[in-house]
């Protein structure tokens, strides 16, 4: 025979994707909120419960790696420790 056999565990040659861009900078996440007809971005907007509302999720990366922003769950909420949350995006979009 020719060649030998090893008992050793396989090791993978990739890297994972996520790691990899963790590795070299930190991706920029964003929520903004637009008027009715989506031509300016509005700073401070104030909503009614059951108004509809315009929302752009996005994240910043080079242009060369095109990311896809996937939004499970949303909630609004008079400040972040707040108790009263209410669900603006609930069940997976």
């Amino acid at each position: 025979r020719t060649g030998s056999i090893s008992s050793g565990a396989v090791q993978p040659t990739w890297v994972p994707f996520g790691s990899t861009v963790a590795h070299r900078r930190r991706l920029r996440f964003a929520l903004d909120a637009y008027d009715s007809t989506w031509s300016s971005r509005l700073h401070q907007p104030t909503y009614s419960l059951g108004e509809l509302i315009n929302i752009q999720a996005s994240v910043s990366t080079d242009p060369r790696l095109p990311l896809r922003v996937f939004v499970d769950e949303c909630v609004a909420s008079p400040s972040a420790a707040a108790w009263l949350k209410y669900k603006v995006i609930a069940d997976n979009g």
